[in-house]
């Protein structure tokens, strides 16, 4: 028990070691009931009751040696719903899990010691009441991923701070400041806690200016009023220079002081003009980052202020200007490292999926609480110079489509997004942070959004760039504001890890693999290959100017979902952060490109363009080196906050196979920019020559009449070539196998792999491959030839981590039937009949290596 005894403070926190009572219990039975100790704030399953679910009581006692005048009971956020108690008097409750709530506990306090309790319901996935709560990724896809292990499970306990705070019989209960240096308002709202009427004086100061009003409330009144401070030249904040200024009101009831409030803020503004979001009149380009907030030790929390500042720091060194707060009411302390770092924020308000889809509409009891936890979000964050754009829902309908169609759908995302802008008018909007731009379902603002997903392929990046050409020219401000692809996280030492570590897994599906090298090797190549799979597809975005930016998929890994730049621990995945830094530069010039092989001898051809997310840079150029051959390309003034198209480079490829690097400088009256570099692949040219003493079985070819000349020829002990099929082949093979389709969706990626058999020279030996087989990706895989995954000779083998993890040759030959069995999955046939190199070289190799076997 504490004592309250005695302190000058006007608030006193209530954090520490409290009493826990798992369960539904009359509250005068608590008495009678062995209780745990828990931690205040902190969730229950961050303290081992991962199992908890519904109803447990919390109980602490304080003492106060005098109980008059006016209090405020505050609570920073209890997960999910809470009822409070204290000395046996129920005094209110909360069905908000992410924001404050305040009671007045003044008719409850007594002299000596006091009790609080506080009954905190945690509903369970699927229950009713879960569906009717606004939530993040608490009961999330937990199809996809179970909960435990992931950390998309549901939460409970009180978890931010609880304070108690004596003041007058007038409280402040709301600052809100316009941050407008031309004109600088403060809205104030208070509240008459008296038993008669009051006269209320407010007064508000900041940087040497002043203002005053006052206002009649009567007892229990609760009112707005706005105090105009006038324009102001102090310094304004920048992610730059983020200058912090601070703000005092103070309100006096009669007279006498009653209540006092300071808060910080920064002076800026935010708008959006046709198809741009300016800050402070310049253009705002998006590079960001998807940030969940979960933690390993405090699971569903944000860590101390130490902690994240260090992870706010990384990601500003990795080139990143902005974090999305990703469904979720972060702790403020987080809010407020991003003020000080320079750090823009784009926020979410946590409405999203699971969501009780029958009961969508623009009012009852789903409405109600997620209207009314947008207006506490926003209300409680609106004066971080940080935030710049919102996100009132995220993927609503996502899990029905359907109920995206409906009237009621428009009602509910008008009654929502009408709360964020009531809230805060001050800040552009996201209405439904959507998967496609999709503007006829966008009702309430201009700002449209995309989550495009895919992988390290030329089909995809393709696609990619047609998507972004397709929404040219809609006069509105669009980002991509996820995508993103998959590295494993480095792997701890041998031995029990906690229960949400993925490591074990990993271990035993690594081991299984033909993989000659070490763990270790494998993971650093997917890293390489998620690094180079960013950087290239946000490449595409910045070549766009409608595009405003990106965000990727994610800062931090949640077990077992793997496409963070840091895992879980903020251990960085290295390649993947330097290739997203190299993305991430104010400027940067790049190169237009789908695949990473060229022919010796032969030509790289492609699209030059620059990204400038800053001011015109003069006498720009930027020359481009491979194999020391170069070009220069002068631009003269490089237009700001825009791409150029700077034509077309062409340079001739090396004579030998084998690696080589591509490098890019851009200079600016003489002075170096930025830089850029691209791996590339120089492979033998030349036409693929038939093979003496092979059968060869071409693409989509395999039926039952050539199934069944295959196993004669295997039968005669001879070489049996099968190329790419797919699932209505499964029963043609020549010996038993199983097929597995490769789609390109969110989620883990196939990482393919070869190993030491020296048989596809034009492939890297030993390594994960990054692009150098982006033309020619398998759309099927074999997961099973003969009777086991893995032929006796694997040449390039792939491995696909949860979720539906898949494993299997892409490159195989192994016995059967008393002949040789040879299988690629690669899809070789239509590029290699374009010319593509990479086909024409694998193919080349491919039947050299199985022709060199025939028997």
């Amino acid at each position: 028990m504490d004592e309250l005894v005695g302190s000058p403070a006007r608030t006193w926190s209530l954090d520490g070691t409290w009493e826990l009572f798992p369960g539904d219990h009359e509250l005068g039975a608590l008495g009678g009931l062995e209780p745990l100790p828990v931690r205040v704030p902190g969730l229950w399953e961050a303290q081992g009751l991962l199992e908890l679910d519904g109803v447990a009581w919390y109980r602490r006692r304080f003492s106060l040696d005098d109980p008059g005048g006016h209090w405020t009971l505050r609570f920073g956020a209890v997960m999910d719903l809470a009822e409070v108690h204290l000395n046996g008097r129920p005094l209110g409750g909360n069905d908000l899990p992410f924001t404050p709530f305040e009671l007045d506990p003044s008719a409850a306090l007594a002299a000596g010691v006091n009790e609080l309790a506080v009954r905190v319901t945690d509903p369970p996935v699927g229950a009713p009441e879960h569906l009717r709560l606004p939530h993040g990724k608490q009961g999330w896809a937990n199809h996809v991923f179970p909960s435990p292990p992931s950390l998309y499970m549901t939460y409970g306990g009180i978890w931010q701070p609880v304070t108690l705070r004596r003041h007058g019989p007038v409280a402040l209960r709301g600052v809100r400041c316009s941050s407008d240096p031309d004109d600088l308002t403060v809205a104030v709202r208070v509240h008459n806690v008296g038993a008669g009427p009051a006269a209320v004086r407010l007064s508000a100061a900041s940087i040497g200016l002043s203002a005053e009003a006052t206002l009649q409330l009567g007892p229990g009144a609760e009112r707005e009023t706005t105090l105009r401070l006038g324009p102001t030249g102090a310094a304004r904040w920048s992610p730059q220079d983020p200058v912090l200024h601070e703000l005092v009101v103070e309100a006096s009831a009669g007279g006498a002081p009653s209540d006092r409030s300071a808060v910080r803020y920064g002076l800026r503004r935010v708008r959006v003009e046709g198809d741009r979001l300016l800050l402070d009149g310049e253009p705002y380009r998006m590079r960001s980052a998807l940030v969940q907030g979960f933690r390993a030790d405090t699971l569903y929390a944000e860590g101390d202020r130490e902690a994240i500042r260090a992870e706010v720091a990384a990601a500003k060194a990795a080139g990143l200007n902005t974090l999305r707060l990703h469904i979720k009411g972060f702790d403020p302390a987080y809010l407020d490292v991003c003020d000080e770092l320079g750090m823009l924020l784009h926020c979410d308000i946590p409405v999203a999926e699971p969501i009780a889809h029958d009961e969508l509409d623009g009012d009852g009891v789903l409405a109600d609480r997620c209207a009314r936890a947008a207006a506490a979000q926003v209300r409680r964050d609106v004066n971080h110079p940080s935030v710049i754009l919102w996100s009132a829902m995220n993927e609503l309908g996502l899990d029905h489509p359907p109920s995206r169609g409906r009237a009621g759908y428009e009602r509910f995302a008008r009654r929502v997004a009408g709360a964020v802008r009531d809230a805060d008018p001050t800040r552009p909007l996201i209405e439904n942070d959507w998967i496609e731009p999709d503007p006829d379902r966008v009702f309430t603002t201009p700002v449209l959004t995309a989550h495009w997903y895919g992988r390290l392929h030329a089909a995809w990046l393709a696609a990619l760039e047609a998507e972004a050409r397709r929404w040219a020219g809609l006069g509105r401000p669009l980002f991509v504001t996820e995508f993103g692809d998959w590295g494993l996280p480095e792997l701890p030492p041998d031995g029990d890890g906690p229960f949400w570590s993925p490591a074990g897994w990993y271990r035993e599906a690594i081991a299984a693999l033909p993989w000659p090298g070490s763990a270790a090797e494998l993971i650093a190549g997917t890293q390489r290959h998620q690094g180079l799979s960013d950087r290239l597809q946000a490449e595409v975005f910045r070549r766009h100017d409608h595009l405003g930016g990106w965000c990727v998929t994610e800062l931090t890994d949640v077990p077992w979902e793997l496409n963070g730049l840091f895992d879980l621990e903020r251990r960085p995945k290295p390649p993947a952060v330097a290739e997203l830094a190299r993305a991430g530069q104010p400027a940067l010039p790049m190169l237009e490109l789908y695949g990473l092989v060229v022919p010796a001898g032969g030509r790289l051809v492609a699209p030059l363009h620059v990204a400038n997310d800053g001011p015109p840079l003069p006498e720009a150029t930027v020359q481009v080196a491979l194999a020391g051959e170069e070009v220069v390309v002068e631009l003269g003034e490089l237009a700001g906050w825009s791409p150029t198209a700077a034509g077309t480079i062409d340079l001739p490829a090396p004579p030998t196979p084998g690696p080589h690097e591509v490098s890019l400088r851009l200079r600016s009256a003489g002075q170096e920019v930025a830089t850029n570099t691209y791996p590339f692949r120089v492979v033998a040219a030349g036409v693929v020559q038939p093979a003496p003493g092979l059968t060869v079985v071409g693409e989509g070819a395999l039926d039952a009449e050539t199934g069944a000349l295959a196993r004669q020829r295997l039968a005669a002990g001879q070489t049996v070539v099968v190329l790419a099929q797919e699932l209505g082949a499964v029963g043609w093979y020549p010996v038993r196998v199983e097929m597995a389709e490769v789609a390109t969706a969110w989620g883990s990626t196939v990482f393919h792999f070869t190993c030491d058999q020296r048989a596809l020279p034009s492939l890297p030996e030993r390594a994960v491959l990054a692009g150098e087989d982006a033309t020619v990706v398998p759309t099927h895989l074999l997961t099973r030839v003969g009777d086991s995954t893995w032929p006796e000779t694997t040449v390039v083998g792939a491995f696909k981590p949860v979720p539906d993890p898949l494993a299997g040759p892409v490159v195989a030959a192994g016995p059967a039937g008393g002949g040789r069995l040879v299988t690629c999955q690669y899809r070789l046939a239509e590029p290699a009949r374009r010319g593509d190199p990479a086909a024409l070289a694998i193919l080349g190799d491919l039947l050299r290596w199985a022709a060199g076997g025939a028997r």
